[in-house]
C-alpha cells in the first residue's frame, strides 16, 4: 500500500529502525519523488523535495531526555515555537506518525500516535552559510543583511535577569565539566593541554569578574539561539536562522557576546574568519555594544573547549566509532583553537 509499512505483529512496540525505514520511503509522503535521510545524535532528519521532517530519537543524555512519547511531543512542539522567532513560517508544525487499525504505519494518519515529527519548509541549500563558505562565494551584502536581522532580534529581546555571582559560577561549572570529560582516560588526550586551557579560562572569570557583571548590568544576557553555526543560517533570499536549542532553555540563556563569538569561532574553523568577524562588526555597530576584545577571545576559547568535548564524545557511541579518526581530529583541532584563544587573554600577574 502506498505510503504505508506493515508491522509483523500489530500492537507490538514499533522500533526506531522500523520508523526510519518507513520514513525513508518516498511513497510515505504525498509530495515527493525522493527522500534523503540524515542521522544526528538526537534525531533522524528526512529531506523530501520541498519539506524537512525531523524525528527525535528516544535517547537520554545528561542534558536531555527524549525517552518517552510525551517528551518527544513536548519538545517537538517547543522546537516549532522557539524557532519561529528567527525562522518565521519555516517551521510548519508537528505531524503524528500513527499505527492504523490495519497494522500499517502512516504519516499524519488517524490511528494510534506512536511518534511525532517536526515539519519544516526546505531551505535553499545553495544559500546556507556553510555551503556558501565551502563554495568560496560569500557575498558581504548577504552577510550584512543577515547580521542586521540577527542584531534586530537581539535588540528586541528582553534581557534575562541574572545574579552576577551565579552567572559567573555557571561559567566555572561549564568549564570544569568540559575539562573532566576531556580528561577521561579512554580518550587519550593531552592532560597538560586540557588542564592548561581550563586554568586559563577559570583565571579569566575570577580575575575579570567586573567584565561579566557589567554585561549583566547592561542587559546583554538574553534567551538567544543557543547553537548559532553556519549550517543553521540561510542568507538569501531573506535571512532565516533555524535549529535553536529547544530542549533546555538554560543552554540558550547567554551573553550575546558568547553567541556571536561562537559563530565567529565556527566560521574560523571552516576557513572564513572574515565572515564571523563581519557578524561581530555589524552587531557592534548597530547595537552600540562595545564588547571587549578580551571577552571575545574568552568566549571563543570556552566554546572551542565545549566543541572539543562534544566531538570526542562521539567515540562513546558505537555508530560513530567507525569515524574515530575524524572525530578525534576535530576534537584536537578545537583544543588547539582553544589554546590559541587563551593565548590572547591578558597574561597572569
Amino acid at each position: 500500500m502506498i505510503g504505508k509499512a506493515t508491522i509483523s505483529q500489530p500492537g507490538s512496540t514499533v522500533t526506531l529502525e522500523t520508523k526510519v525505514t518507513f520514513l525513508n520511503r518516498p511513497e510515505t509522503y504525498p509530495e515527493t519523488l525522493s527522500v534523503k535521510a540524515l542521522e544526528t545524535h538526537m534525531s533522524w532528519v528526512f529531506l523530501t523535495d520541498h519539506y524537512v521532517y525531523k524525528l527525535k530519537k528516544p535517547v537520554r543524555y545528561d542534558f536531555l531526555n527524549f525517552k518517552t512519547l510525551e517528551a518527544r511531543h513536548k519538545f517537538c512542539t517547543e522546537e516549532v515555537r522557539i524557532n519561529q522567532r528567527l525562522a518565521g513560517d519555516t517551521y510548519l508544525g508537528i505531524v503524528p506518525l500513527t499505527m492504523e487499525k490495519s497494522g500499517f504505519l502512516k504519516l499524519d494518519g488517524r490511528g494510534k500516535v506512536i511518534d511525532w515529527l517536526v515539519k519544516m519548509k526546505r531551505l535553499p541549500q545553495e544559500f546556507m552559510l556553510d555551503t556558501v563558505i565551502a563554495a568560496g562565494d560569500i557575498k558581504n551584502e548577504w552577510v550584512q543583511q543577515t547580521a542586521e536581522f540577527l542584531t534586530d532580534f537581539y535588540l528586541a529581546s528582553c534581557p534575562v535577569e541574572c545574579n552576577p555571582g551565579e552567572f559567573r559560577q555557571k561559567l566555572v561549572k561549564d568549564v570544569e565539566l568540559n575539562c573532566r570529560e576531556l580528561l577521561r582516560n579512554e580518550f587519550g588526550l593531552s592532560h597538560v593541554l586540557i588542564v592548561g586551557i581550563m586554568t586559563d579560562l577559570l583565571y579569566f572569570v575570577v580575575k575579570h569578574a567586573d567584565l561579566f557583571d557589567t554585561r549583566i548590568t547592561e542587559g546583554r544576557i538574553l534567551d538567544a539561539h543557543g547553537d548559532l553555526r553556519p549550517e543553521h543560517i540561510c542568507l538569501a533570499p531573506k535571512p532565516i536562522i533555524i535549529d535553536c536549542l529547544e530542549f533546555d532553555p538554560d543552554l540558550r540563556i547567554m551573553d550575546v557576546a558568547e553567541e556571536l563569538s561562537f559563530l565567529a569561532l565556527e566560521c574560523e574553523m571552516v576557513g572564513a574568519p572574515a565572515t564571523g568577524q563581519l557578524f561581530l562588526t555589524i552587531y557592534r555597530w548597530k547595537s552600540l555594544d562595545k564588547i571587549p576584545d578580551t571577552m571575545i577571545s574568552f568566549y571563543k576559547a570556552k566554546r572551542a573547549f565545549l566543541r572539543a568535548r562534544l566531538c570526542i564524545h562521539h567515540l562513546l557511541e558505537k555508530n560513530y566509532r567507525i569515524d574515530r579518526k575524524k572525530w578525534r581530529g576535530r576534537c584536537e583541532a578545537y583544543l588547539s583553537a582553544a589554546k590559541t584563544y587563551c593565548g590572547q587573554l591578558p597574561e597572569k600577574c
